[in-house]
């Protein structure tokens, strides 16, 4: 009976190393899923980064664009509006001319020839063709 009891714990104990073994192996695999699955991780947040610095880069060029555009358009508008009222004030100062008062003779040679300015270097001659 000495045998039987030792033969239990020798038995005992060959089950609790193999079941050791068992699991220090099972631990090993998935060590090594988790450094891979680490590593996969690792990768996307490298690619992600990237990706955002791109997006980053291109949203400061698109900004700037808009502010170029931005004051482009802003210049295209103030200078219109300082030719429209030129040739508001042009206009104003020919009616003012053309429209004699009752007494006065009219310069007819002033009356067919209205120079309008269309902008600050381009003088455009409109002349009345009165047929004469």
């Amino acid at each position: 009976m000495s045998e039987s009891p030792e033969k239990n714990v020798v038995a005992l104990l060959e089950e609790h190393v193999e079941l050791a073994i068992s699991t220090v192996q099972k631990l090993r695999a998935e060590k090594l899923e988790f450094e891979a699955e680490i590593a996969r991780l690792n990768s996307d947040v490298l690619q992600r980064d990237a990706r955002i610095q791109e997006l980053e880069t291109r949203n400061g060029e698109l900004n700037a664009a808009y502010e170029h555009e931005k004051l482009t358009a802003q210049e295209e508008r103030t200078g219109i509006r300082q030719r429209l009222e030129e040739l508001m004030a042009v206009l104003a100062d020919t009616s003012d001319a053309v429209v004699p008062a009752a007494d006065e003779a009219v310069d007819e040679e002033a009356e067919e020839s209205i120079v309008f300015t269309a902008g600050p270097a381009s003088p455009v001659e409109v002349t009345e063709d009165t047929g004469a």
